[in-house]
């Protein structure tokens, strides 16, 4: 019993691990290019987009296979309950995130300020790209794998959930606070509801797609 515990732990470690550094390597590549640019005034050449774009497509194709092997994938699949979990979920996120907009006027802190400095010279695509494959990383690490250490369908594995994917974006400001607890409370009661990682994977996306979007709609109508 002591062994089949030892290999488990060992095995959870290097599955966590092996995450950390995919989601890392995608992350690394676009933020020090990005860091470089605005340090030079200069914007990104095709050559950089189309590397950037590359490096995403490897690393989702690379952590693809080795969740297929390792048991951590099926088939993507979607059905309606599937689908009304995935819309009360991004209202939930919306809710906290009106929440947070709301503490940024009054604390005068920009709620995507990362996000609109990489878009000054970066073109959308590669930015696009990044945000998919890091969030099919994330929703992998935070509820698939902390849900399979763990039991899997409880209170106590949602709040480890939402605590550590909220502690890995590191907040630094009340309004990304309740963001990041509302993604992290609506992504794990998804998943723990339905079963079903494409629920959490989708909505995942469609609320980063949200967020891209509105981050540009704001750069471009400045009020």
């Amino acid at each position: 019993m002591k062994t089949l515990v030892n290999h488990l732990a060992f095995r959870h470690t290097y599955q966590g691990l092996f995450l950390l550094l995919m989601i890392a390597i995608p992350n690394l590549a676009l933020g020090m290019t990005t860091s470089y640019n605005n340090q030079t005034g200069l914007t990104f050449t095709s050559l950089e987009s189309w590397g950037i774009i590359a490096v995403n497509l490897i690393i989702f194709y690379i952590t693809y296979l080795w969740a297929k092997n390792e048991g951590l994938l099926t088939h993507f699949r979607l059905d309606r309950k599937d689908t009304k979990a995935i819309l009360w979920g991004f209202v939930l996120i919306f809710l906290m995130g009106v929440i947070g907009s709301n503490l940024m006027l009054l604390t005068h802190t920009n709620y995507h300020a990362e996000l609109q400095r990489t878009l000054t010279t970066t073109s959308i695509l590669p930015v696009a790209i990044s945000v998919m494959t890091t969030t099919f990383l994330q929703e992998l690490l935070f509820r698939k794998l902390v849900c399979s250490w763990l039991a899997p369908y409880s209170i106590v594995t949602a709040l480890v959930s939402t605590s550590l994917f909220f502690l890995f974006h590191m907040p630094t400001n009340l309004a990304h606070l309740f963001l990041y607890i509302g993604m992290g409370l609506a992504l794990s009661m998804v998943y723990q509801k339905r079963e079903n990682l494409s629920a959490t994977i989708s909505l995942h996306i469609l609320w980063n797609i949200f967020t891209l979007g509105a981050t540009i709609l704001v750069m471009t109508n400045p009020m």
